[in-house]
């Protein structure tokens, strides 16, 4: 949970000893992209998420650890990149997003497919440089500051539309155009950065 009288020191606990994370926003999502191979196997996906959030790029710890152990601390650190979620969604150790209420599975955010939206909506309301924070900026500050842009924001619109359910809109023109907002702005389907609806989050 997001304290301001807390500090950030994001550790998990291996075999009885606390050891570091690193909760960098692209860290985590560096991190997270890792489920995303498909042509790696579960056990092999889990080793390399390791091997990022822990900085252990040598796999000297990890390759020590049986597999339950690396579960148990995979699972310690999707607590914590969970704990600020964005936009609700909390990711299981696969990297899915949890099924939410009332929509229907529905990716809101995607950093992959959304970068430049998120990009240009940080430097508009906050004066942040997302590139330029990169290796600094924690994920819970990051995850804070994603949730709660502003209105006048693209990247908040487009989340918006992405939440809106269409069987609430009774007036026939204005669900016409926000259904097609939503087709044109869509997660579903994505398969390559190359594939950017409508030149419209992860």
């Amino acid at each position: 949970m997001f304290k301001l009288n807390d500090p950030l020191d994001d550790r998990v606990t291996i075999d009885g000893e606390e050891r570091p994370i690193y909760m960098a926003f692209d860290n985590v999502m560096n991190a997270l992209e890792t489920f995303d191979d498909q042509e790696l196997s579960e056990a092999d996906r889990l080793y390399i998420f390791l091997g990022i959030m822990l900085h252990d790029y040598d796999q000297e710890l990890i390759s020590t650890l049986d597999f339950e152990t690396q579960i148990d601390v995979g699972k310690q650190i999707i607590d914590q990149i969970n704990s600020e979620p964005i936009e609700n969604q909390p990711v299981d150790l696969e990297g899915n997003p949890m099924p939410q209420p009332k929509r229907d599975g529905e990716q809101l955010v995607s950093f992959l497919f959304d970068a430049k939206y998120i990009y240009a909506a940080f430097m508009q309301s906050y004066g942040i440089d997302l590139i330029e924070q990169q290796g600094s900026l924690h994920w819970s500050k990051f995850s804070a500051l994603l949730n709660a842009l502003p209105d006048n924001t693209l990247m908040r619109q487009i989340i918006d539309i992405r939440k809106t359910d269409l069987s609430e809109i009774k007036d026939k023109d204005e669900k016409k155009r926000i259904k097609k907002l939503k087709q044109q702005f869509s997660l579903e389907g994505k398969g390559s950065p190359d594939e950017e609806g409508g030149d419209m989050y992860g």
